[in-house]
Formats: structure tokens, sequence, C-alpha cells
């Protein structure tokens, strides 16, 4: 397989984390999106990273499509639910799906900073970071921060929260989620969050 990233994609992060979770061999190519380069806009007419060709001809592109297939054609180790535990699927996916708008959420605030000062909405920008706040305190709250397993749901939550503290620092995000926030620095420590992490700012 080979996996085309951006080294500073959040959204590339965590199917590279999910990988290596898996322990599955794969190749990687880092390249710049926003530069549409050839090899990209044959594996994604989007130009949107990731994009994982896991055939001649066959590239699976976006970060939650490839994450399902992985389950699909990868199931073990399954990164659902551990061994032994079939419960609970509803609440991982929630929270999955919860972590990856926040990836959203913070890639729009990102995107909206770099446009010119007299250019960019205030109103945008104020609803996407109040969004994020709600969402660490829902997370700080709901999130069962498990360190017997790593799951979809912590490798979302860890990239998330990464991302937050790589970008957007000066949110606070911390501040408000002591426990959560232990369990990021847990989480960081683990091999694949160090072998997946953005060079720094």
């Amino acid at each position: 397989m080979q996996l085309t990233i951006s080294p500073t994609s959040p959204f590339a992060r965590k199917v590279k984390v999910a990988l290596l979770e898996k322990g599955l061999p794969f190749e990687e190519v880092s390249l710049d999106p926003w530069a549409s380069p050839a090899s990209l806009l044959d594996a994604n007419p989007l130009s949107q990273v990731p994009a994982l060709a896991v055939g001649p001809r066959m590239v699976i592109a976006n970060s939650e499509t490839i994450l399902h297939w992985l389950e699909h054609a990868h199931p073990r180790p399954s990164l659902l639910s551990p061994p032994g535990e079939e419960a609970g699927l509803a609440r991982l996916m929630a929270t999955a799906g919860l972590a990856n708008g926040m990836v959203e959420a913070a890639v729009q605030v990102v995107l909206e900073r770099r446009r010119e000062a007299a250019q960019q909405s205030a109103a945008l920008l104020a609803r996407r970071e109040q969004a994020l706040l709600r969402a660490t305190e829902a997370l700080e709250r709901q999130f069962h921060c498990r360190r017997d397993a790593f799951l979809l749901d912590g490798i979302g939550v860890a990239v998330a929260l990464a991302y937050l503290d790589f970008r957007l620092a000066a949110l606070g995000w911390r501040d408000r989620a002591p426990r959560l926030s232990a369990w990021q620095d847990w989480a960081a420590g683990r091999p694949s969050l160090r072998a997946s992490a953005p060079p720094a700012a």
C-alpha cells in the first residue's frame, strides 16, 4: 500500500496512525496538496490527502472512507472494539465522529486566518472556535480515557487535540479539560503518534 500525505494534515495523520496501530506495511509519499501535483491529481482529482493506493489504479481517498476500508480489509487487530468487547460501538463511533468534526472545524479556522485580515469572517471564526471549545468540554465529560486499548475513537480524539496544540494553541483547550489533557499527554507518547507527528511549526 502507498499512503500519500501532507506532513501537517490531521486527516492524513489519522490514517497513518491507524496503519501503524494495525501494523500494516505501507510506503509513504509526502507532498503539498495545495500545489496540485500531477501525481496527486492522478490519484485523487480533488487534490486532497490522504490517498491510499491499495492496488493497480485503485486509490481510496477521504480519511473516513480509508478507515472503514482498513477495518473491512484488515480486521485484525480491530480498531472498533478490544478483544472480547463488542458493546459500546455506537458510543465509540459517536466519539470518532465528534473528533472528526473538531478537525474539520479547526482546519476551517486555520484556513480562514490565512486570508487577508480584511477578508476574514469574525463571525465564522468565533462560531468555529466556540464549537471547538464545546466539543472539548463534551469530551472531558464523556470520553472514556482508556489506556488499555487505542481504538478509532482514541485515534480521532488524539489527532484532533494534537492539531489544536499544533495550530490553535491559543484556544486554551487544556485549561477547560484537565482529565482530557492528561490522557492526551499519554496518547502523545504512543509510537504511532510520535511517528506521525508533524514537523515543528
